[in-house]
């Protein structure tokens, strides 16, 4: 599970970054079921925060996951995405401005991921190990999604504590970093309790919110493994050996 979380993450990142080369909802985060959510936020310490309250949490991240998720930049060019992980597969369709369906497929199996957008018959694809771009460059730490993880993230001075979100218990959190080049970066996320994911997202610049996405839909049912299977109709250019930091100069199909 810990990779399916940087592929969460990463996809997440990427999203913003297309979104932000092609140019905050108030939807309720919905769940499948109550009971076990009531079940998990029975046990919350409301009196902990920060860095004790997170080193008390013991959550699960489902084994499979399907969440939609809209996301808004500043300039209001807006995005809807759905991820379905189970196991260590992972499936993101986003709609992208101008561009269409953009469909990420990854397939623990074969250690590939495809990449192509809807309606049409070429794509590309990477494996696993032969990526030339460390991860670890990209700061995209394998609990970054998790909130079991997340202690070993963040300091020990890290802003948390426990609010209600669409009348759900969650967590939220407040990270801040000083960037020479952008000023001040804050990042506030409001993590489910039954879920262990971000509900609610935002990025702000200088105490702008220049990015906000939040769960409009989030189950834990199960999912096809179909879903991870790339399609046949699709002819993918293996591009394994590219370093991730030039895959925007590929040119559209």
């Amino acid at each position: 599970m810990k990779k399916n979380r940087v592929l969460l993450v990463f996809f997440v990142l990427l999203s913003v970054l297309l979104l932000a080369g092609c140019g905050g909802s108030n939807n309720t985060a919905k769940t499948d079921d109550g009971t076990g959510n009531d079940e998990k936020s029975a046990n919350l310490d409301e009196s902990l925060s920060g860095a004790a309250l997170l080193k008390s949490l013991n959550f699960n991240f489902p084994d499979s996951l399907k969440m939609t998720t809209k996301t808004v930049m500043t300039d209001n060019l807006s995005t809807t995405s759905t991820t379905y992980t189970k196991g260590d597969n992972f499936r993101m369709e986003m709609e992208m401005p101008e561009i269409g369906k953009q469909i990420t497929i990854y397939n623990a199996a074969e250690g590939i991921t495809y990449q192509y957008t809807e309606g049409q018959t070429t794509g590309f694809s990477f494996k696993d190990q032969e990526m030339t771009t460390d991860l670890g460059d990209l700061n995209l730490d394998e609990g970054v999604t998790s909130i079991d993880d997340i202690t070993d993230i963040f300091p020990d001075n890290v802003v948390a504590r426990v609010e209600t979100l669409d009348g759900e218990k969650v967590i939220y959190i407040e990270t801040t970093e000083n960037d020479p080049e952008n000023g001040v970066m804050d990042m506030h996320m409001w993590f489910s309790t039954k879920y262990g994911v971000p509900l609610k997202t935002e990025i702000l610049s200088n105490g702008t919110v220049v990015m906000s996405s939040i769960v409009t839909d989030i189950s834990a049912d199960n999912i096809a493994d179909s879903q991870f299977t790339p399609p046949s109709n699709v002819v993918f250019t293996d591009f394994s050996s590219m370093n991730l930091d030039d895959l925007t100069t590929i040119p559209e199909p």
